[in-house]
């Protein structure tokens, strides 16, 4: 049941990012929406913001869940699996978990509400968050991107170190 939370909330997430850079940004760049192109990018960004973290909770428990399932906390069993190549790709795959979370929360937390709280207030600094929130958003995308891979590749049994 673990893995089934865990598939369906990584389709959930990757999907949700991959959905806002080819539909909903290029949707928002459309002069038409000029005058309601920032509170539709914020109310989208607060809604996909929401449900991120309900999602990185389910990453969390269900990851968690999937390898207690398969033995890997039993006594002495974890610290010999996590010197296997597929361990420490399950390693990996855990360090980049958290750079994207903490990447997250910077960027959900910092930087895109900076940008809204510039937009009419200082062009300059606007400009800069703006920037910023782009490159930890497209940072974002491609940490999800490996991790998944790499979840894909865990889940055949393939280690790529």
């Amino acid at each position: 049941m673990s893995l089934i939370f865990h598939i369906l909330s990584a389709m959930i997430w990757v999907g949700g990012m991959i959905f806002y850079v080819i539909v909903v940004m290029p949707v928002i760049r459309n002069p038409k929406l000029k005058d309601v192109k920032l509170t539709l990018l914020q109310l989208t960004a607060l809604q996909f913001r929401k449900i991120s973290y309900i999602l990185f909770l389910i990453f969390i428990i269900s990851g968690f869940g999937i390898l207690f399932t398969k033995g890997y906390f039993s006594s002495g069993q974890n610290l010999l699996f996590f010197s296997t190549n597929l361990g420490k790709m399950f390693l990996v795959k855990i360090v980049l978990f958290l750079a994207l979370f903490l990447s997250s929360l910077y960027h959900d937390f910092v930087s895109g509400p900076k940008t809204f709280l510039y937009f009419e207030k200082d062009i300059v600094q606007y400009e800069r968050y703006r920037k910023v929130s782009g490159y930890f958003g497209r940072i974002n995308l491609l940490l999800s991107l490996v991790i998944a891979i790499f979840g894909i590749l865990a889940s055949r049994g393939i280690a790529v170190f």
